[in-house]
């Protein structure tokens, strides 16, 4: 049966169950675009390739199934390499698609620059950022490549995988039926390494008195929560998140102990300091958790290291006793098993009372370090970051979706002070830490949610990288509510100015050449109703209006310009009523 290639590509994506396409149409992809028109996938138009593909990368962090991303040649393929590298360090499963010139066109090995209309290189571009990338040179290979690049972005580490189709290419007619595929060799031993490590594990936890369990994404990607839940159900020890697992665990949860590193909270770092065991499992363990300081991350605990990536393993080999390449579902299910031993169960009760009173002092220490204090309520001239989070969270809904900006306070700040109800979903572009995140991110998180009511936590100077997108949000509709916090622009990057370069500022605040327009004015202009609150005393009367229903407005927060994320900072009140803070000298150990 011959068939156009372009209806073959979107005719082979809807088979797959992709339900929604992320783009921005062009001339370089026309068949493409026409294709994705007629094929029934729902196709979100965005006013920026680079909100396109953010959308499209918190699509997929939410659905844990590929987002589809359809671009035009040249700068619409460069524009969407920023959320392409966030996918990559994130194991998001990504499939971008993008038009390009005609193959007579190509510059191939003819050694200059351009020659086909808006022709770029794109493919040398993106390896590095893909699993899979390819540009499409012969039709009947695309089933193959079509195949092939599915089976990379969902296999093993997921990840996003770029295929480039020229137009002639696009608009080729082929016989389907002779086409040829791509067959995978899915074999996978049972080794004996596993069961031996399964067994090491076991008896380390066993002897340990003070085990912790630091869940990371992986487990959420491998869909092993339930197997991890089961798992603290055995055992009855206490689990900590990295900032992607965060929403993995209710607040209140029995088990849950916080998040750990620089953004986490200080109770936390403490039990982490404190353990005798320490289990990762589908963590990277990065330097935002250990405090770019691995030698005294968890220095008193023998450490094991669980993670399907034998490369993060190897970078890890110095802070690790055990370790184990595997899927995190794969472990869990192993090491449930194990625990279900009769002889294992019963060492297991004979060690409850020290594993209970273990989780009890990991709770009891983190209610003596609250991350909301006093200080935070009391500022006066401002709105405190700190007190925003803590009555926004009182006012949530349990299946509300929270998005903090991927960069600088409103994600580090929202992080630290959140407190996270089950049910409710939270993500962001944590890995690349990109400013103009938040709110093509929202946009997908929304999307990828049903329309559950969305919560975007930006500061003004990331809003501004990709603030077009609030035409996509007002046509589309979404139930998304937009928090602004306006502090003269780039707060972080004033602390690390102030901290390191003896307050010299450059770029960051108004005094030093960083502006910002009326964002209330723009927002309006693109029909959204807006507040301002200018201060703690205003904030719980009309954020409780504002959260009273699921309208789509925005809303600027007057927010302390010194006011900085750290487990580090001692916060209080200065004589004026603003936030001040004294530096502790190290992260770990932590002082007091």
């Amino acid at each position: 049966m011959m068939i156009k290639l372009s209806d073959y590509i979107f005719e082979f994506l809807k088979k797959h169950s992709i339900k929604h396409a992320f783009m921005l149409p062009g001339g370089g992809a026309m068949h493409l675009v026409d294709s994705l028109g007629k094929s029934g996938i729902s196709y979100i138009p965005f006013l920026h390739e680079q909100g396109a593909t953010i959308a499209a990368e918190a699509y997929a962090q939410h659905t844990n199934t590929p987002a589809l991303v359809v671009v035009t040649s040249g700068p619409g393929a460069t524009n969407a390499i920023t959320a392409v590298t966030a996918g990559f360090i994130d194991s998001t499963p990504m499939i971008i698609i993008s038009g390009q010139a005609k193959r007579a066109d190509l510059v191939g090995d003819k050694g200059v620059r351009q020659i086909g209309s808006q022709e770029v290189q794109i493919i040398p571009m993106v390896k590095a950022i893909t699993k899979y990338a390819v540009q499409v040179l012969e039709p009947t290979e695309i089933r193959y490549h079509l195949e092939r690049a599915f089976y990379e972005a969902t296999e093993g580490r997921p990840g996003p995988v770029w295929l480039d189709i020229p137009l002639d290419v696009q608009g080729c007619q082929i016989n389907e039926n002779s086409l040829e595929g791509y067959y995978p060799n899915n074999s996978r031993e049972e080794t004996d390494e596993i069961k031996k490590s399964i067994d090491e594990i076991v008896n380390l936890i066993i002897s340990s008195e003070k085990p912790l369990i630091i869940a990371g994404n992986g487990i959420k990607i491998s869909g092993a929560e339930d197997n991890l839940r089961a798992v603290l159900r055995l055992l009855d020890i206490p689990v900590e998140t990295t900032w992607k697992a965060i929403d993995m665990f209710g607040e209140n949860e029995k088990n849950y102990v916080g998040h750990p590193g620089i953004m986490g909270d200080r109770g936390a770092n403490f039990i982490v300091q404190e353990a005798d065991l320490l289990i990762s499992i589908g963590a990277r363990l990065d330097n935002s958790v250990t405090a770019f300081n691995e030698e005294h991350f968890a220095y008193n605990a023998k450490k094991i290291i669980i993670d399907i990536d034998n490369c993060e393993i190897k970078r890890m080999s110095f802070m690790k006793d055990v370790s184990l390449c595997c899927d995190a579902n794969r472990f869990l299910v192993y090491l449930r098993e194990a625990l279900l031993n009769k002889q294992i169960q019963l060492l297991i009760e004979n060690k409850k009372e020290v594993f209970s009173k273990w989780l009890a002092h990991c709770k009891d220490l983190r209610s003596c370090y609250p991350v909301v204090t006093e200080a935070h309520r009391n500022c006066l001239r401002f709105v405190s970051a700190y007190y925003f989070i803590d009555i926004l969270c009182d006012l949530l809904k349990d299946n509300d979706v929270i998005v903090p900006e991927s960069s600088g306070g409103a994600g580090e700040i929202t992080y630290q002070a959140f407190r996270i109800k089950k049910g409710q979903k939270m993500k962001n572009a944590a890995g690349l830490g990109s400013m103009g995140f938040g709110l093509p991110y929202a946009i997908g998180s929304c999307i990828a949610n049903d329309n559950r009511r969305t919560i975007l936590i930006n500061g003004d100077g990331a809003f501004q990288l990709n603030i077009q997108e609030l035409e996509t949000l007002h046509r589309l509709n979404l139930p998304v509510k937009i928090f602004i916090w306006c502090n003269d622009g780039y707060a972080s990057i004033r602390n690390m100015q102030r901290n390191n370069f003896e307050g010299r500022y450059v770029g960051s605040s108004e005094s030093s050449g960083c502006t910002m327009p009326d964002i209330r004015a723009v927002a309006e202009a693109y029909g959204f109703k807006t507040y301002a609150v200018n201060n703690n005393f205003e904030l719980k009367e009309i954020l409780s209006k504002i959260m009273s229903d699921d309208e789509a407005l925005l809303c600027t927060l007057h927010m302390d310009p010194n006011e900085t994320c750290s487990p580090r900072v001692k916060a209080y009140v200065g004589e004026n009523g603003e936030m001040k803070s004294g530096l502790l000298e190290k992260m770990w150990p932590l002082l007091d």
